[in-house]
């Protein structure tokens, strides 16, 4: 039996694409069906790849837009930081809501994504961080479509259910219209990348990192395996990264 869905009293916004970009729209409709009151804390351009990082020995500079609403001139993380322990330090919010992402973070990129990072630290903070993602499609574009019409009922479900808030849950939609999407699935990250296109200028002085070089295949019943079959995927990722495996052994070997 499900359990019926009460809206949160106060939700937080946060992504890395920047606080004017289409997905961040996307999100803002969603947080209005499932919360009283919405937040805004988001960086003022886009800040993708930047993980978890944070500003150290630089001021960072907040401008209020409208009522609940400021540019960041930071990193997502910046953001939460600065939101949770400042900004609505004497009114926390329920839930961090963090994208929607243009394009994917699934697999082992996730740490490099600003978006799962906003989300980590709200976590940490001891508020809910959820990131959102929508999977891009290099034949259509980009595509709100799946993330837009079916985020917020997915998010209704999951958060009548879940107890444990020392989680950050990790979703991702599929690219094609919420009419094709064929389920939900609860899944593992996969693993993916192998290395990474690098280019460099004449004089052999100034770098780029490049496209990311990937296997071929996809692990079974990963996050990225459904998601290539028009699934959204959810993954719940462990604040404690402890290698309890690796940690045993080595105790047994070195102590």
């Amino acid at each position: 039996m499900k359990k019926i869905f009460k809206k949160v009293d106060r939700v937080m916004l946060v992504n890395d694409d920047g606080i004017d970009a289409p997905g961040f729209e996307v999100v803002k409709t969603i947080a209005q069906e499932i919360a009283n009151e919405i937040w805004v804390f988001a960086p003022k351009k886009d800040k993708s790849g930047a993980g978890r990082s944070i500003t150290l020995r630089n001021d960072i500079k907040v401008i209020k837009r409208e009522e609940r609403v400021f540019e960041v001139d930071g990193t997502p993380t910046d953001c939460v930081i600065l939101a949770l322990n400042h900004f609505m330090k004497s009114e926390k919010p329920n839930l961090v809501l963090s994208g929607v992402n243009a394009g994917r973070n699934a697999a082992d990129d996730v740490t490099y994504s600003g978006t799962v990072g906003a989300a980590w630290e709200a976590t940490v903070l001891g508020v809910q961080g959820i990131a959102l993602s929508q999977m891009y499609d290099k034949k259509f574009g980009m595509n709100f479509s799946a993330s837009k019409e079916l985020g917020a009922s997915l998010l209704k479900n999951i958060l009548s259910n879940k107890k444990n808030l020392n989680t950050i849950i990790n979703i991702n939609f599929p690219p094609v219209d919420a009419t094709k999407v064929k389920g939900i699935k609860f899944v593992e990250l996969d693993s993916h990348k192998l290395s990474d296109n690098i280019e460099n200028n004449s004089d052999g002085t100034n770098f780029r990192i490049g496209a990311m070089i990937t296997k071929d295949h996809q692990v079974k019943g990963s996050d990225l395996y459904y998601l290539k079959k028009g699934f959204i995927s959810v993954t719940p990722l462990s604040l404690n990264v402890t290698d309890y495996s690796s940690l045993n052994e080595m105790r047994e070997i070195f102590e």
